[in-house]
Protein backbone atom coordinates (compact mmCIF):
# COMPACT_ATOMS: atom_id res chain seq x y z
CA UNK A 1 0.00 0.00 0.00
CA UNK A 2 1.97 3.33 -1.19
CA UNK A 3 1.62 5.90 1.75
CA UNK A 4 -0.79 8.38 0.07
CA UNK A 5 -3.46 5.20 0.81
CA UNK A 6 -1.98 4.63 3.91
CA UNK A 7 -2.72 8.13 4.94
CA UNK A 8 -6.37 8.29 3.51
CA UNK A 9 -7.13 4.95 5.17
CA UNK A 10 -5.99 6.30 8.55
CA UNK A 11 -7.62 9.79 7.64
CA UNK A 12 -10.49 7.78 7.51
CA UNK A 13 -10.45 5.81 10.32
CA UNK A 14 -12.15 6.84 13.94
CA UNK A 15 -9.30 7.64 16.32
CA UNK A 16 -9.86 4.56 18.11
CA UNK A 17 -9.91 2.26 15.51
CA UNK A 18 -6.81 3.72 14.34
CA UNK A 19 -5.10 3.41 18.10
CA UNK A 20 -6.30 -0.10 17.97
CA UNK A 21 -4.36 -0.54 14.70
CA UNK A 22 -1.10 1.14 15.59
CA UNK A 23 -1.08 -0.56 19.13
CA UNK A 24 -2.13 -4.70 17.03
CA UNK A 25 1.21 -3.51 14.71
CA UNK A 26 3.54 -2.40 17.01
CA UNK A 27 2.70 -5.73 18.82
CA UNK A 28 3.36 -8.24 16.30
CA UNK A 29 6.48 -6.24 15.23
CA UNK A 30 8.10 -7.55 18.70
CA UNK A 31 10.77 -10.29 18.21
CA UNK A 32 9.08 -13.38 20.21
CA UNK A 33 11.91 -14.20 22.73
CA UNK A 34 12.08 -10.31 23.46
CA UNK A 35 12.21 -8.82 27.07
CA UNK A 36 9.66 -6.79 25.73
CA UNK A 37 7.36 -9.53 24.96
CA UNK A 38 7.85 -11.16 28.05
CA UNK A 39 7.06 -8.05 29.94
CA UNK A 40 3.68 -7.24 27.91
CA UNK A 41 3.04 -10.95 28.15
CA UNK A 42 3.02 -10.31 31.94
CA UNK A 43 0.98 -7.12 31.72
CA UNK A 44 -1.57 -9.38 29.76
CA UNK A 45 -1.88 -11.99 32.83
CA UNK A 46 -2.33 -9.44 35.29
CA UNK A 47 -5.84 -8.59 36.73
CA UNK A 48 -5.44 -4.98 37.72
CA UNK A 49 -7.74 -3.85 35.04
CA UNK A 50 -10.88 -4.96 37.24
CA UNK A 51 -10.08 -2.57 40.06
CA UNK A 52 -8.31 0.32 38.30
CA UNK A 53 -9.12 2.70 36.22
CA UNK A 54 -6.92 2.93 32.78
CA UNK A 55 -5.70 6.53 33.82
CA UNK A 56 -4.49 4.72 37.15
CA UNK A 57 -3.28 1.51 35.52
CA UNK A 58 -1.33 4.43 33.19
CA UNK A 59 0.12 6.27 36.26
CA UNK A 60 1.59 2.71 37.39
CA UNK A 61 3.18 2.38 34.21
CA UNK A 62 4.61 5.66 33.71
CA UNK A 63 5.97 5.25 36.97
CA UNK A 64 7.58 1.86 36.16
CA UNK A 65 9.24 3.29 32.69
CA UNK A 66 10.46 6.41 35.22
CA UNK A 67 12.21 4.07 37.67
CA UNK A 68 13.25 0.57 35.67
CA UNK A 69 15.09 -0.53 38.17
CA UNK A 70 11.61 -0.80 40.45
CA UNK A 71 10.64 -3.61 37.93
CA UNK A 72 10.50 -6.35 40.96
CA UNK A 73 8.42 -4.17 43.28
CA UNK A 74 6.23 -2.98 40.75
CA UNK A 75 5.36 -6.06 39.49
CA UNK A 76 4.37 -7.19 43.02
CA UNK A 77 2.23 -4.02 43.58
CA UNK A 78 0.59 -5.24 40.18
CA UNK A 79 -0.03 -8.71 40.83
CA UNK A 80 -1.48 -7.94 43.82
CA UNK A 81 -3.90 -5.13 42.85
CA UNK A 82 -6.63 -7.71 42.90
CA UNK A 83 -5.66 -9.57 45.94
CA UNK A 84 -5.31 -12.60 43.98
CA UNK A 85 -1.63 -14.29 42.89
CA UNK A 86 -3.01 -16.50 39.64
CA UNK A 87 -1.25 -18.75 38.39
CA UNK A 88 -1.15 -17.24 35.20
CA UNK A 89 0.77 -13.73 36.76
CA UNK A 90 2.96 -16.41 38.64
CA UNK A 91 3.97 -17.89 35.21
CA UNK A 92 4.50 -14.59 33.23
CA UNK A 93 6.40 -13.43 35.82
CA UNK A 94 8.47 -16.79 35.96
CA UNK A 95 8.93 -16.88 32.15
CA UNK A 96 10.44 -13.12 32.39
CA UNK A 97 13.53 -14.39 33.65
CA UNK A 98 14.38 -11.05 35.62
CA UNK A 99 18.07 -11.80 37.41
CA UNK A 100 18.63 -7.90 37.33
CA UNK A 101 16.02 -5.63 37.01
CA UNK A 102 18.41 -3.34 35.18
CA UNK A 103 19.62 -5.17 32.72
CA UNK A 104 16.37 -6.57 31.71
CA UNK A 105 15.01 -2.93 31.35
CA UNK A 106 18.02 -1.98 29.46
CA UNK A 107 17.51 -5.12 26.72
CA UNK A 108 14.32 -4.08 26.69
CA UNK A 109 14.83 -0.65 25.91
CA UNK A 110 16.97 -1.64 23.22
CA UNK A 111 14.38 -3.91 21.74
CA UNK A 112 12.10 -0.94 21.52
CA UNK A 113 14.85 1.51 20.16
CA UNK A 114 15.41 -1.30 17.34
CA UNK A 115 11.24 -1.72 16.45
CA UNK A 116 10.79 0.30 12.96
CA UNK A 117 7.32 1.41 13.35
Amino acid sequence: MSTSKLARKIESMKLDKFVLAQNMAFLMSIPPESNLRKLLSFCLAVKARKKLSGTEILKMTCELMENPSNLPYWTQDVMGLDFDYSAEEWQALGEMGIENAGDFMAAMWQELDSLSL
